[in-house]
């Protein structure tokens, strides 16, 4: 493996910072809220690749673990990783790498790499959809309709946005090409 640069670090800890600040803004129609969290973790793997996108994410759900209100709705800690919507912030470990699988081996194919965000996201679907049913007693169908549905359509918009956007300032960053 090859060793992180103090840019590759620096930059890993931005995009970090970025998942913080825009993940906890959200919109609450049911148990599971529409958030810019999903935005944030197609943007930091686009711009970042699969494995400091990882490590990113990574990082930032260890800052909501020990207690900092980075989850939707300023929420922290492990009863936010254990509740109903535990399920989707630990699925967004697929997303971020299979999405930035994706963006790595597909560099030049923008449909290749948003079909990869897209299977990333989902696993996280199908991840939260088990969690949430588990949690709240819920038929699969059930938590299917409350806990995803309403989301394909916001997600896919979103994941669009943040791979132009991110591929956009992935370009610009040359210490980032030879990864």
């Amino acid at each position: 493996m090859k060793a992180i640069s103090v840019k590759q670090m620096s930059l890993a800890a931005i995009m970090t910072a970025v998942s913080c600040i825009l993940s906890p803004i959200s919109i609450n129609i049911g148990p599971v809220p529409i958030s810019l969290g999903t935005f944030a973790v197609c943007l930091s793997v686009t711009i970042l690749g699969r494995n400091l996108g990882m490590l990113s994410y990574l990082l930032y759900l260890l800052l909501g673990f020990i207690g900092l209100p980075v989850f939707s709705n300023y929420g922290a800690g492990v009863e936010k990783l254990l509740g109903p919507t535990g399920g989707y912030l630990i699925g967004m470990i697929f997303l971020a790498f299979f999405g930035g699988y994706a963006v790595d081996r597909f560099s030049k194919s923008f449909i290749k790499q948003y079909l990869g965000l897209a299977f990333g996201i989902v696993l996280c679907y199908l991840l939260g959809t088990l969690w949430l049913g588990k949690v709240l007693s819920m038929d699969f169908g059930k938590a299917l309709s409350v806990g995803v549905l309403p989301f394909i359509l916001p997600d896919a918009v979103k994941v669009f946005l943040a791979l132009a956007l991110g591929r956009k300032i992935r370009s610009r960053l040359s210490f980032l090409q030879a990864e």
